[in-house]
């Protein structure tokens, strides 16, 4: 039975949720932990209750397993016994009323506007490779796009300033292209067809390319930022995703509500999007910290603090 079970949860969440195949395929994974935990335990799926589901749960926070790896757990398990409900396989379900894990408070990691300038100023050079490189991180910050959104761009989608997105969950939504962006297209296109044609690739419609005529992996775009990284002397650990946390964190700063932000980025909760106006409460408090005097924790305000309490 949970073999079959879980293969058809699998294509009833595809169809009703549209998740995508690493999100699947970490809900089967879920499901076969627990069933080999039950398996240990001498009890039968059917048979499990709250007493099991408590000890599980337990038992993969003592793994010291993430906060989010342990509520996806959940997700998957409740979102199973309910599919095994409805089918009449099992008769209540043991993880209903198990609250998920408070995640830890962890601000995003994002490029600084002086800093997307100072990485495209390192892009040198009007052949193809430095041409592609330069789109890839104008087009990155321009429109806050994921890395993978990006990498699934087909040619014909950049001939509009307004690019339609299929993101997480098969959610859609438009994002735009800046002047900069594109400046930087319009630069990169003739090129990268004649890159095509000079290895008889001329039917290839991805728009970011390799250097084989392919279309660039979101692996390509790491190893191509970390080139970059090196070469501006910015020695912190970022991935690409970082231009996205850029794009959000500056149009938060310069006044855009954050539902319409909410909206361009594709987050399908508010919470997702609201982390940017923690980020950007943090700058204002590190201006303060650096520029005001009671601001300071120096050894000056313990000398001074000390002073006016011997008067």
């Amino acid at each position: 039975m949970s073999d079959d079970a879980i293969r058809e949860y699998g294509q009833y969440i595809r169809n009703l949720k549209g998740l995508s195949e690493r999100t699947l395929k970490a809900y089967s994974t879920d499901i076969g932990s627990w069933i080999s935990f039950l398996e240990d335990q001498g009890v039968p799926l059917e048979e499990a209750g709250r007493d099991e589901a408590r000890l599980y749960i337990s038992t993969l926070s003592m793994r010291q397993l993430a906060a989010s790896t342990i509520n996806r757990t959940l997700s998957s398990l409740k979102g199973y016994y309910s599919f095994l409900e409805k089918r009449g396989e099992v008769k209540g379900n043991p993880f209903t009323g198990l609250k998920s894990m408070k995640k830890p408070s962890h601000l995003p990691v994002y490029l600084t506007n002086r800093e997307v300038s100072l990485l495209i100023e390192q892009v040198e050079g009007n052949d193809f490779a430095p041409c592609r490189d330069r789109v890839l991180f104008e087009m990155l910050y321009s429109t806050g796009c994921r890395v993978s959104e990006l990498c699934h761009l087909n040619v014909e989608d950049a001939a509009s300033d307004r690019i339609l997105i299929s993101g997480k969950g098969g959610r859609q939504r438009y994002v735009f292209i800046g002047e900069q962006a594109r400046k930087a297209l319009n630069a990169y296109l003739p090129l990268r067809q004649q890159h095509l044609e000079g290895k008889g690739l001329g039917t290839i419609r991805a728009l970011i390319l390799d250097e084989a005529g392919r279309g660039l992996t979101t692996r390509g775009v790491y190893y191509i930022l970390q080139k970059y990284m090196r070469k501006s002397g910015l020695n912190r650990k970022i991935g690409p995703h970082a231009f996205r946390h850029a794009f959000a964190t500056e149009v938060l700063n310069e006044g855009a509500d954050i539902r319409v932000v909410q909206e361009m980025l594709g987050h399908a909760s508010l919470s997702t999007t609201q982390v940017y106006t923690h980020t950007g409460i943090e700058r204002i408090r590190q201006v303060y910290r650096n520029a005001h005097p009671h601001g300071r924790n120096t050894g000056k305000k313990t000398k001074d603090k000390t002073h006016r309490s011997s008067v």
